[in-house]
């Protein structure tokens, strides 16, 4: 008689892929399709819900027939179902091979929706304390609830009625959450990527260092130039709690 967890294993086997794993262990065909089902309709839930413009794309059996996939080629490391959207992102990246039917910025779509989930929910030992207005601070730092992002496509832009073909970017995006928790995003220049960039990599820069820091990598503008539109899009930023007050 085969072990507790041999059989334990041949189950799993066969709940991911019934058609190539038969499992023959005296339970009624009934009680496994209900398991079959069970587990599959759970994962693909997740799917479905972290991925509804991505899912939009396809016809319901396709979309049906890539969850199948991913639930039975795809070893998920972590046991929480939260982490489901991020396993399904690390799938297609890696493992999974597109199909003529899938569209060529499915990787960065689904990366895009995931972070807009992950963002959603993440959690932060940070006091996150917002701009109230009025003078700037002397300060800055990034949200830990914002996270910069760059894509060939503009994902942000993707639908049934927009599906470009071919790579048109870069498009930089910060992705964060606000103190309502509400989710957005804001669509940055190359220039206000690089300014996002410098400040997260130095929690709590001042304002004057900071211009200094821009005007340098910025040789070709005025330095005043650079220092006005610093202010402006610093202004934005924590008005919008992608920085906050350092």
């Amino acid at each position: 008689m085969a072990s507790f967890d041999v059989l334990q294993q041949a189950f799993a086997d066969h709940l991911r892929d019934p058609q190539k794993v038969p499992f023959e262990q005296g339970i009624e065909q009934r009680r496994l399709n209900v398991y079959r089902e069970l587990f599959f309709n759970n994962v693909k839930g997740f799917l479905d819900n972290g991925f509804p413009v991505l899912a939009s794309l396809y016809s319901d059996e396709q979309w049906a027939s890539l969850a199948r996939q991913f639930f039975a080629q795809h070893p998920c490391r972590s046991p929480y179902f939260v982490e489901i959207s991020k396993e399904f992102v690390e799938f297609l990246s890696n493992e999974y091979q597109p199909q003529d039917s899938d569209p060529p910025f499915m990787t960065e779509l689904a990366h895009y929706e995931w972070l807009e989930l992950d963002v959603s929910i993440r959690r932060t030992e940070q006091t996150v304390s917002p701009w109230q207005g009025g003078e700037l601070p002397d300060q800055v730092q990034a949200s830990p609830l914002a996270t910069l992002v760059s894509y060939a496509f503009a994902v942000h832009r993707i639908g049934p009625e927009y599906q470009p073909q071919s790579p048109d970017g870069p498009h930089y995006l910060v992705v964060y959450r606000d103190d309502n928790d509400d989710v957005g995003f804001s669509l940055l220049n190359p220039v206000s990527a690089q300014l996002f960039s410098v400040i997260q990599a130095n929690p709590g820069i001042d304002l004057k260092t900071l211009a200094t820091t821009m005007a340098g990598q910025l040789p070709q503008v005025p330095a005043e130039q650079v220092r006005q539109g610093l202010l402006q899009t610093t202004q934005q930023m924590l008005s919008a709690q992608i920085l906050l007050p350092g």
